[in-house]
């Protein structure tokens, strides 16, 4: 009897779910997944490699692009609106030929609606513009109140030289110059930076000697001229001295 009754019960709909969970699964696996967003903001690395010329592409393309602009602008006298009014058209018309040519070959359109600037990128710039605006602020105060001759020196020369370049080049050149220089410095940095910083030991010394030097001289001079100044002031009073005992005796002669 107990066999009967265990073969009449009947199947438990665990054994039915578990059966029918496989297609489930099945079917979650093919549904497509989104596509990534990519964040805009997020580009310290890339300028990073810009600048290093780790990407050289993106490098010569800025290098192209910059000197495009200033001579754009700069030599046959074109206005910064028309510029950047040109520039605007040909990239929306690159970005409407591209995504044509997408839908005529069949491919995905172009979705730029996951393209964003994330908070923390916006935050990240946000602190790094803060603390740039700091440390210019505590370095021109820190200048200014620097006991140390070679630092002072060396900022009034750099500032003015950037003064007399000022006189003779525009606002569009000097920014044209310092994409320039940014591009280019940096690089022989990292490929030479144990000759310049050699280099710069080497000039450090011989500046802190030639310092050394020039205030030994004038600590000499200035204490030759003091001794010489309180001789010639112990002269004139004696000689004053003189002249009004004189004069007394004169006086007290008249008197007489």
């Amino acid at each position: 009897m107990q066999s009967t009754s265990a073969d009449s019960l009947p199947p438990s709909p665990t054994h039915e779910l578990d059966n029918n969970s496989e297609p489930i699964l099945q079917t979650s696996t093919d549904s497509p997944t989104p596509s990534p967003t990519s964040d805009v903001g997020n580009s310290t690395g890339i300028v990073r490699d810009v600048i290093l010329w780790k990407r050289k592409s993106y490098s010569v393309g800025a290098l192209l692009a910059a000197t495009t602009i200033w001579l754009a602008l700069e030599v046959y006298g074109l206005t910064f609106i028309t510029l950047g009014s040109w520039i605007a058209m040909f990239v929306i018309a690159f970005i409407f030929l591209w995504g044509n040519i997408h839908m005529l070959l069949g491919k995905e359109p172009l979705d730029m609606s996951r393209m964003y600037i994330s908070d923390e990128s916006a935050l990240e710039a946000d602190t790094k513009l803060r603390e740039w605006v700091e440390k210019s602020a505590r370095l021109l105060f820190s200048v200014s109140a620097e006991r140390e001759w070679f630092v002072f020196a060396g900022t009034v020369a750099s500032l003015d030289l950037l003064s007399v370049l000022a006189n003779h080049f525009d606002l569009l050149t000097l920014l044209y110059i310092g994409v320039l220089v940014g591009l280019t410095l940096p690089v022989v940095y990292v490929r030479y930076e144990d000759r310049i910083k050699e280099l710069g030991q080497r000039l450090r010394g011989r500046s802190h000697t030639y310092y050394s030097a020039v205030t030994e001289r004038c600590h000499t001079y200035y204490s030759t001229v003091a001794e010489r100044c309180r001789t010639y002031y112990k002269i004139m009073a004696e000689r004053a001295k003189k002249m009004k005992s004189n004069l007394q005796e004169k006086k007290m002669k008249k008197t007489e």
